[in-house]
């Protein structure tokens, strides 16, 4: 018996193989061209890019943000420090970073089948990799060079922490301390759940691993991932804990009205888990997820069986009740908050399809799904490549390069000036690509000082065209448009000064 499962599984495992391959394949293909680099991309590429150069240390990362209500608080530099190795050995090109959280991404999914299938579950780790693979929403997000992409790799590592936790491993009690302050570097919103989840998981499965000793080292090993800000906020006298402490008692930051909040979130958290399983937001997909669920429920006895699917049935539930009392800005959250958690919506989903397989009823409708969910998806692949890229990325890497190229090709003695126009407003992008990509492409820099000629580019901008009216208006009053050129949602201007 044991003989025919090995066989079976040698047969399945390299078309698992190939499935891996091709989602790596169109997570890569064309990542050069479509690539998005906007303001946060620029400006974490030139604190690497003077890291590299004059090796300048630095000890914070991205700031959280506003949205989250936390103002200018900094994560921790861990993504930046990650993306340094990638940065040097591509010479400052941000597609090898890009290349490096695509692989990241895809690893996550090789991880989820490998703990599912050392655990017994075959269907969860096979249903996991499939929808992991072909979602729209994920490929999509693998496209985006920013400190949440990463978090796919985090939380397939902290999902199995967690289900190691379940079997009284204290090794992954510990380890997930450490792996639950490192998330906060990369979400810092749904993730800041990770140490209630790993506390619960613990107290229901593995009683024995609360005790003081345990919980102190979690906490050393959280805290360790914060020491960087601890050593920055020491020296700048204490600034990140007054941000904190701002944060705490900002009224607009938490929110006890949680019935005001609750029809506005369960549309948020269903319309993001649609897109993410799925792999867009669907009507008919959350009827179907509706139902499936409402059947597992009446399979309340296997539920009850299977710790496995209670420990995701706890992660996935803790965060979506937090994130209610969450008041964010304007009381509005956004579905990437939840990135962390992503690949435990995929397996809880694949736990619901497992629990409706029993019977010839229940595998005829997981084969129409899947059917329907593969087509469906390398259907919006193949037309995001074709067509769909700008709807997506209106503004794009190859665009970008070639906007910079057709200046320097332009001029002939590089002695020019350049203005931009980028929502939203700061240009570190453009800073950071003429560093990088016209200095070394071209030789020289554009000029501090004012010269005759100037080149204005400028972003097409949906969101506030009379803001783009009224900075070309502006730039009217400075220099005569000589010549112009567009590049997608680009548009460059040689001007000579009045």
């Amino acid at each position: 018996m044991k003989r025919n499962k090995r066989s079976n599984l040698s047969f399945f495992e390299p078309v698992l193989f190939l499935i891996l391959i091709f989602g790596l394949f169109i997570r890569i293909f064309h990542l050069d061209r479509f690539l998005g680099f906007y303001f946060d991309q620029g400006r974490d590429a030139l604190v690497i890019w003077d890291f590299i150069k004059s090796g300048k240390l630095f000890l914070i990362g991205p700031t959280i943000g506003p949205t989250m209500g936390v103002g200018d608080v900094p994560r921790g530099p861990w993504y930046l420090w990650l993306l340094i190795p990638f940065y040097w050995l591509g010479k400052g090109n941000p597609v090898i970073p890009a290349y490096f959280l695509v692989f990241s991404q895809v690893l996550s999914f090789a991880i989820l089948y490998f703990v599912f299938s050392k655990l017994g579950e075959k269907f969860v780790a096979v249903s996991s990799l499939v929808i992991s693979v072909f979602s729209f929403s994920l490929v999509l997000s693998s496209h985006w060079l920013s400190n949440p992409t990463f978090l796919y790799f985090l939380s397939a590592l902290f999902l199995w922490f967690l289900l190691k936790i379940a079997d009284e491993k204290r090794w992954a009690f510990l380890a997930s301390g450490f792996l639950s302050g490192l998330a906060i570097h990369f979400g810092g919103s749904a993730d800041i759940f990770y140490p209630l989840i790993a506390f619960l998981v613990a107290f229901i499965w593995s009683r024995k691993l609360i005790n003081l000793k345990n919980i102190f080292y979690f906490f050393f090993f959280y805290c360790f991932s914060l020491l960087p800000q601890i050593i920055f906020d020491i020296r700048h006298s204490g600034i990140i804990r007054k941000g904190l402490w701002q944060f705490i008692n900002s009224s607009r930051s938490f929110s006890f009205y949680f019935w005001d909040l609750l029809p506005s979130r369960i549309s948020l958290y269903l319309d993001t888990f649609s897109e993410v399983v799925w792999g867009q937001r669907s009507f008919l997909f959350v009827l179907f997820f509706i139902a499936i669920f409402l059947v597992a429920i009446l399979k309340s006895q296997e539920i009850k069986n299977n710790k496995y699917f209670q420990v995701i049935l706890i992660s996935v539930f803790i965060p979506l009740v937090g994130m209610l009392f969450i008041k964010g800005e304007k009381g509005i959250i956004y579905g990437y908050y939840f990135t962390g958690f992503y690949i435990f919506w995929i397996v809880f989903f694949s736990f619901l399809l497992k629990f409706i397989s029993k019977g010839f009823l229940g595998k005829v409708v997981i084969f129409l799904f899947l059917f329907a969910f593969i087509g469906r998806n390398l259907y919006l692949v193949s037309r995001y490549f074709k067509y769909d890229y700008r709807k997506y990325n209106p503004i794009i890497l190859e665009d970008q390069l070639l906007a910079i190229d057709w200046i320097y090709k332009d001029t002939t003695d590089c002695n020019f000036n350049v203005d931009f126009y980028v929502p939203p407003v700061i240009p570190y992008a453009y800073n950071y690509l003429f560093k990088w990509y016209g200095f070394s492409k071209y030789g020289c820099l554009p000029k501090e000082e004012s010269v005759k000629t100037l080149y204005t580019l400028s972003e097409k901008d949906d969101s506030h065209p009379e803001r783009l009216s009224n900075w070309l208006m502006r730039q009217d009053t400075i220099g005569k448009v000589e010549k112009e050129a567009i590049f997608g949602n680009i548009k460059i201007e040689r001007r000579a000064r009045i």
